[in-house]
């Protein structure tokens, strides 16, 4: 019996939480001790009825049911694939789903078009500070002023001249955002590559994930209007929302 009150103490934990968490944070939640949340996590892993990304766990897609609002991870990926694959071969360039990861995002997963001869690296299952990649930035948003200002004064790393590490080129990026949808990062990560990113919403409008579309700079945007491109993440962004929420 007491392995059972452990095991659902653990799962309400899960279910009560907005975002994954740590196996520190969960230990708190259910006020268990941190070695036997950590064994009862990989029991529940095992069974599929949690997920794990990275260090951080979420509830399975399985018991979905028990919350409305966290999206499981392998949920979120599903809904978001054939998406991901229209952007891919609409644009041309790779098109990635990417989620919080605590202290950095996690590249979930990424389409890469099949025709493209010379293609960037695809992150999947790869780390990068928020302020690294705009599917990142537009994360960010979610985050207090406060928040964002304390990240700038911690002294983020600035990959090529032209990455937003103050908080007056933050605040930018969130007016980006808010005026048009998206965040674009143009030659920040790497000098040579140019991205775009959208926001996932989820039940009661929390942020789940985003939409990172990337490509080398000759080549992504291109000829193509920005508004263009923006439109089409965008659009698949909300087609995602409105199966998670539906």
């Amino acid at each position: 019996m007491q392995a059972i009150e452990r095991t659902f103490a653990i799962l309400r934990a899960l279910a009560h939480g907005q975002e994954r968490a740590g196996i520190s944070e969960i230990a708190r939640r259910a006020d268990l001790p941190k070695s036997t949340t950590s064994r009862i996590l990989a029991s529940l892993e095992a069974l599929g009825m949690v997920e794990r990304l990275g260090e951080r766990y979420g509830l399975g897609a399985s018991l979905a049911a028990l919350t409305a609002t966290t999206a499981p991870v392998g949920s979120l990926r599903e809904l978001a694939r054939p998406e991901l694959v229209e952007l891919a071969d609409l644009l041309g360039d790779n098109a990635s789903l990417v989620v919080d990861d605590g202290d950095e995002v996690l590249y979930v997963e990424t389409v890469t078009p099949s025709e493209v001869q010379v293609q960037v690296q695809d992150w999947t299952g790869e780390r990068l500070p928020y302020h690294a990649a705009a599917a990142g930035l537009a994360l960010m948003s979610s985050w207090s002023d406060l928040e964002r200002e304390h990240f700038a004064t911690a002294g983020p790393t600035a990959f090529t001249p032209f990455t937003a590490t103050s908080p007056d080129s933050l605040a930018s990026k969130m007016n980006e955002l808010e005026a048009t949808g998206v965040i674009w990062t143009l030659q920040e990560f790497a000098e040579d590559v140019n991205g775009v990113g959208a926001v996932i919403k989820g039940p009661g409008g929390a942020l789940v994930g985003a939409i990172n579309v990337y490509g080398p700079t000759y080549r992504f945007p291109g000829d193509r209007p920005r508004d263009e491109i923006a439109k089409a993440v965008t659009d698949a962004c909300q087609r995602i929302t409105a199966r998670l929420t539906s």
